[in-house]
């Protein structure tokens, strides 16, 4: 359970530094409240699936099923690897993590 806690305070804390260096680079006020909104919504959801809130690990699931879309969008659109198509990558794998940590506490009880 904390080591996809973990994965997630990463990602989110990413996603966090992102929008402010969207900010910094491209005065976009739009990066920087999106990041911030999203980065702390998936930091407060590492922190119920550390506390083990099986609700916490779907809504994640579902959030980042969304921010991926959005970044394969952006990569797609603009065919530059960095910041989208990393992002999209990233964000895939962390889909996973999370996918299969669902998958391993369903099987469980």
């Amino acid at each position: 359970m904390k080591i996809t806690a973990s994965i997630l305070s990463v990602y989110g804390l990413l996603i966090l530094i992102g929008g402010l260096i969207g900010q910094w680079k491209a005065s976009s006020t739009a990066s920087l409240i999106s990041g911030l909104v999203c980065g702390s919504i998936l930091l407060l959801l590492s922190y119920a699936i550390a506390r083990g809130k099986l609700l916490a690990q779907y809504i994640a699931l579902a959030f980042i099923f969304t921010l991926d879309a959005f970044f394969t969008h952006r990569f797609a659109k603009s065919l530059h690897f960095f910041p989208a198509g990393m992002m999209s990558l990233l964000s895939l794998i962390v889909l996973i993590v999370v996918a299969l940590k669902i998958r391993k506490t369903v099987k469980a009880r």
